[in-house]
């Protein structure tokens, strides 16, 4: 696979001069040796986003031999490292600029900790984990879940099993925190929301206080709740809640599948 395949397959085309931008050799060296001196050494860059945009696509190009080795398919290696390309455009359509800067997040991509498998994400937990998830089930190996943008949560049962498999787990406790598994959230959406079905399939540990409802729905932080646009019946009741002084908290749940 060359580098035009591999920007195409994870759409990144509109990036070949960043990734052509640096000889990236000392800095993927230095990304696995000393990972905190790497993100320091790339802080002082003149434009630190983009320096990482264009080493993370080094980075995820050189994955590909991994995935070969591990015989994992083409198809799972382009949509986890699709990831760059929705971080890339988020970090755009923020700032105007070119670059990613969630560097901790991309990490867990090249460090073969993350996969895509169908529509959800599934990360590898490393230990010790946060106390909350001591309320989960600990019989079963733990699989973290993410939802990225886009994914249809009506498909979420295929990728569990999907994970099943992939990981070769004859049974886990998937553990999720997240916005979509806000306890508000789910009081106030609408019987049909297909994040109310999803949110349903986990049972909630405890929930969080943050602002994560509001950067997913309306893509942007405001203490100005009235500059908050209004796009769906969800987002209209979510304002309509914040303008109230009601906070929306984040969830943490979790949910045990077998394999069949």
């Amino acid at each position: 696979m060359d580098v035009s395949e591999f920007l195409e397959g994870i759409g990144c085309t509109e990036y070949r001069d960043v990734f052509d931008s640096f000889d990236a050799d000392e800095e993927k060296r230095l990304f696995f040796s000393d990972f905190s001196r790497f993100v320091e050494n790339g802080r002082k860059k003149a434009d630190p986003e983009f320096y990482f945009l264009s080493i993370f696509l080094h980075l995820g190009f050189d994955c590909h031999e991994i995935y070969k080795e591990r015989s994992i398919p083409d198809s799972i290696y382009f949509a986890t490292f699709h990831d760059i390309s929705i971080w890339a455009r988020w970090y755009h359509n923020h700032t105007g600029k070119v670059g990613v800067d969630r560097i901790n997040w991309l990490r867990n991509h090249v460090n073969m900790r993350l996969f895509r498998l169908g529509e959800l994400e599934f990360e590898l937990p490393s230990f010790p984990l946060d106390e909350i998830w001591e309320k989960a089930p600990c019989d079963n190996p733990f699989i973290f879940v993410h939802v990225p943008e886009g994914a249809s949560l009506n498909k979420a049962e295929e990728s569990f099993s999907y994970a099943l498999e992939f990981f070769s787990y004859d049974k886990a406790t998937f553990l999720m925190h997240s916005w979509l598994l806000s306890p508000e959230i789910y009081s106030i959406a609408d019987d049909s929301s297909r994040i109310k079905a999803f949110s349903s399939l986990f049972t909630l540990i405890g929930r969080e206080y943050d602002r994560q409802a509001e950067e997913r729905i309306f893509g942007f932080v405001s203490d100005d709740m009235n500059s908050y646009p209004v796009t769906s019946s969800l987002s209209r009741k979510v304002k309509s809640a914040l303008l109230r002084g009601e906070n929306i908290s984040s969830g943490y749940g979790y949910l045990e599948r077998f394999s069949r």
